[in-house]
């Protein structure tokens, strides 16, 4: 009796590793036009990965806030991957609207 609990607790464990929804890379991605709001993107992604102290707790006990930020000008490696990263590896997409962003078709591809 012992041996079949243990293979099942087993196979639920893995049936539950294989369908639960991957953690992506980033937790948020800042569009903005680099110089209408770039430098508040980068005030914004200083703010969002150092939460006040007493809040500390409350992030790290969230599941699957990774408190990593993208900025492009930071943490862009190859602009073939900007619109793939953004639809399949970012949480929350945060658009910092200035007069020039929409404008710009890297930002509006970002944002679609």
């Amino acid at each position: 009796a012992l041996a079949l609990l243990a293979v099942l607790g087993t196979l639920g464990y893995g049936i539950y590793v294989r369908l639960r929804p991957a953690q992506k890379a980033y937790q948020y991605f800042v569009c903005h036009h680099k110089a209408g709001a770039g430098n508040l993107a980068r005030l914004l992604k200083m703010q969002l990965q150092e939460p006040p102290a007493s809040l500390h707790r409350s992030f790290s006990d969230l599941q699957g806030c990774n408190g990593k930020v993208f900025v492009d000008s930071d943490d862009l490696q190859d602009l073939s991957t900007l619109f793939g990263t953004v639809q399949g590896q970012v949480e929350t997409l945060l658009v910092l609207c200035s007069r020039e962003l929409l404008t710009r078709y890297w930002c509006l591809g970002e944002i679609t």
